[in-house]
């Protein structure tokens, strides 16, 4: 009975981490619109062109990527360092790329992730919102 009980809790974790929020950030998710800090409670909203593309890539592995099309950083950008490495907690998301001043890499608070949508709040305020490509 110990050992059914038993088998029956693995499998039922197993099922578990399959739907963990991790497979729902694996993929190319597009930068929509972001807003900039002016204050501690304000901000100025910036929508990203249809024109011009800022691309965000999470794998399985826990590598992060970013990419640009028809723009540069400077212009619009998430994080402006190209790669890194991520880490996905309950309601957090760490990044971590070469052009961070910090070993501990950048977080962010998880404000939604479904399917289709990716909103983060920055380290230093303001809001990112992707959709899932």
């Amino acid at each position: 009975m110990k050992n059914l009980l038993g088998l029956l809790l693995f499998f039922s974790l197993v099922a578990c981490k399959e739907d963990a929020p991790s497979n729902q950030l694996v993929g190319t998710w597009k930068l929509v619109s972001y807003c900039v800090p002016t204050s501690s409670t304000t901000c100025n909203s910036v929508v990203v062109p249809d024109s011009k593309r800022v691309f965000v890539s999470f794998t399985k592995n826990g590598e992060f990527g970013e990419g640009y099309q028809n723009t540069i950083p400077a212009e619009y950008a998430f994080l402006g360092c190209g790669g890194g490495t991520y880490e996905l907690m309950p309601s957090q998301l760490r990044i971590r790329a070469v052009c961070m001043s910090s070993l501990n890499g950048a977080l962010f608070n998880v404000v939604i992730l479904d399917d289709k949508k990716l909103s983060l709040n920055g380290p230093s305020g303001g809001e990112y919102t992707f959709e899932k490509q």
